[in-house]
């Protein structure tokens, strides 16, 4: 027999009993042990499954922030000569206000659908004049937005999307720091170039700003213009005005180039092209006629 006392009073239990307690106690302190591992393990199982979702939303964002995105948005951005810590702030910001942002690289041809480009600001003064750069140059033949990146970091201070207006470029370091050509664009929305403009463009060089011929051309229907891929010009019943866009190293036919000079075809460096798109306005023909010969008086 065993004794338990309680009370100053002794009470006296058979090992049955004795056992028999133990046993019972030892089977709750088990049942216990094994809901609160239930639990654990419950608990465990819906934190793997938050975990889960949120890796899987944490790619779908990183999708959205590196794919090259076309669909039609309400903002859509690419960026221009920013640095690495600048576009950290650009994913900011599209992750904050559910935007898209298209990378754009060497090989990738400037959207359509981008309605807003992000440029670098030369002096960091509140100048408003950017680097000069292709997608500069397609963003504005396409009338989109060019801002300054100042605008990215207020609408992150303000947590608001805010004026676009007053972040536009103004300038660039190329042409003029104050032409306003990518307001002027953008406003107007207008073809730049008279529909009786046709341009072909010729030569093996690079063109100004590394231009390929084929860029030239897009940018040449962007503008308005009627872009000629074949060799010769089309008759037309209407008056036109016919424009050759080639380098000055790339003539070197002196009969031909005469020739056609005498037809009416005007030889230009694609820098005309290029100035007239990024300032908005008919650059004049008489500074960026191609002549390696001398032979125009550019004095008219």
């Amino acid at each position: 027999f065993s004794q338990i006392e309680s009370c100053d009073d002794s009470i006296e239990l058979t090992k049955e009993q004795v056992k028999a307690a133990l046993t019972s106690l030892f089977i709750i302190h088990k049942q216990t042990r094994t809901i609160e591992s239930r639990k654990r393990r419950r608990n465990k199982s819906i934190d793997q499954s938050l975990a889960n979702q949120n890796k899987k939303q944490k790619q779908i964002y990183n999708n959205i922030i590196l794919s090259n995105i076309t669909q039609t948005e309400t903002i859509v951005l690419a960026t221009s000569g920013l640095n690495n810590q600048q576009m950290k702030q650009i994913k900011k910001f599209v992750l904050l206000f559910n935007c898209r942002l298209l990378l754009l690289d060497n090989k990738t041809t400037f959207n359509h659908t981008i309605t807003h480009l992000i440029t670098d600001e030369i002096d960091h003064n509140d100048s408003l004049i950017c680097t000069l750069t292709k997608n500069v140059v397609f963003a504005i033949a396409q009338h989109c937005f060019i801002l300054s990146y100042r605008w990215i970091i207020e609408c992150l201070q303000q947590n608001t999307i805010v004026n676009e207006e007053q972040y536009e470029i103004e300038g660039d370091n190329m042409f003029s720091t104050k032409h306003n050509g990518p307001r002027r664009s953008r406003l107007s929305k207008r073809p730049l170039l008279p529909l009786n403009h046709f341009i072909m463009i010729k030569g093996g060089s690079r063109h100004f700003l590394d231009f390929t011929n084929s860029e030239l051309g897009d940018l040449a229907w962007l503008a308005g213009g009627i872009y000629i891929e074949q060799n010769r010009f089309p008759n037309t019943v209407f008056p036109r005005q016919c424009f050759l866009l080639i380098e000055d190293e790339d003539v070197r036919n002196k009969n031909m180039f005469h020739r056609c000079i005498d037809k009416g075809l005007k030889f230009l460096r694609s820098e005309w092209l290029i100035r007239s798109i990024v300032e908005y306005r008919m650059a004049s023909i008489v500074q960026y006629h191609c002549d390696p010969f001398d032979t125009i008086d550019r004095s008219e």
